[in-house]
């Protein structure tokens, strides 16, 4: 009696065991490393360093993603294996199709190397406002190779990292409302910096906003002159990402105090005026032109 047929099914259920211990360590693997990279993202929740806790939540999302592609493409060569494939070839001719890719797709891999140096760097992280390749927006997230950014108006932009020249972030670290404030030529400059300096103080020893200010207000004095008005110059230094709040803040208290001053904010003007020209000069012209326009009625 042909007993090879107990072989043959001794031999598929043997492989079928492997590939099912080969995904259920695979599995049980990618779920202890989400497991660590979920805690340790929990335990930076109630850091102080918020700046550093969004570039690690940033980096180990990505790393987990790189680990993701890493673990299938293992399981996929591993399964290969154990149904009789030869992996050797394959990973040759990987090999040479990666080659390929790579002189093909080169701003794919300058895409990924770009990126994760601005990452490493921890030049954006998730929840940063930034600039970047003419857009500006809250960056919502950051993949291997895109940042995505929302902008002011609820607009998403996906930028890949390889067009990313240069990088303005306004809310990492140190945070500063800057402001030009505008007066008339007729002001006391010294009374109105005077003015602008007791509002900064005053700002910041309010207990709705001195938690959201860093610092004394800097004035650096008349900075320029313009067509109607002087600018007078200077900063506030603000808790990451309160700049907004402190600017609304310090513009609405600035316009009580100066109206409480009496000092004039100027605005755009424009003054017709007709020099040389008499009034019944004016009028005779008037005159000549509705005779001209009656003469020509009549004809």
């Amino acid at each position: 009696m042909d007993l090879s047929f107990l072989y043959i099914f001794k031999d598929s259920y043997q492989t079928f065991i492997n590939i099912f211990i080969i995904i259920f360590i695979a599995f049980f693997g990618w779920k202890m490393l989400s497991a660590i990279i979920k805690k340790k993202l929990d335990s930076l929740e109630n850091s102080k360093d918020e700046a550093q806790t969004q570039r690690i939540n940033t980096l180990f999302r990505i790393l987990k993603n790189f680990v993701s592609i890493a673990i299938l493409v293992v399981v996929i060569m591993l399964i290969l294996s154990e149904l009789g494939i030869e992996i050797g070839p394959l990973i040759a001719a990987a090999g040479v199709v990666g080659l390929a890719i790579g002189f093909g797709a080169q701003t794919l891999v300058k895409d990924i190397i770009t990126g994760l140096f601005i990452i490493l760097e921890g030049q954006i992280t998730i929840g940063d406002i930034v600039e970047i390749a003419g857009h500006s927006g809250k960056v919502e997230a950051i993949t291997i190779r895109t940042i995505r950014l929302r902008d002011v108006n609820g607009h998403l932009h996906v930028i890949p990292f390889s067009e990313v020249a240069t990088v303005k972030n306004i809310t990492q670290d140190q945070d500063y409302h800057s402001f030009e404030i505008g007066v008339s030529y007729n002001e006391d400059v010294d009374h109105v910096i005077e003015t602008i300096e007791k509002v900064g103080s005053d700002l910041q020893k309010d207990k709705d906003f001195k938690s959201k200010i860093n610092g004394e207000i800097e004035v650096f004095g008349l900075d320029k002159f313009e067509d109607s008005s002087i600018i007078i110059k200077g900063r506030i230094p603000t808790v990451h990402k309160q700049q907004w709040v402190v600017r609304r803040e310090f513009n609405r208290r600035v316009k009580l105090a100066f109206d409480k001053s009496g000092i004039e904010i100027p605005f755009p003007q424009t003054t017709i005026s007709y020099l040389g020209i008499k009034k019944k000069s004016i009028k005779k012209r008037v005159k000549k032109r509705k005779e001209f326009s009656a003469g020509s009625d009549d004809d």
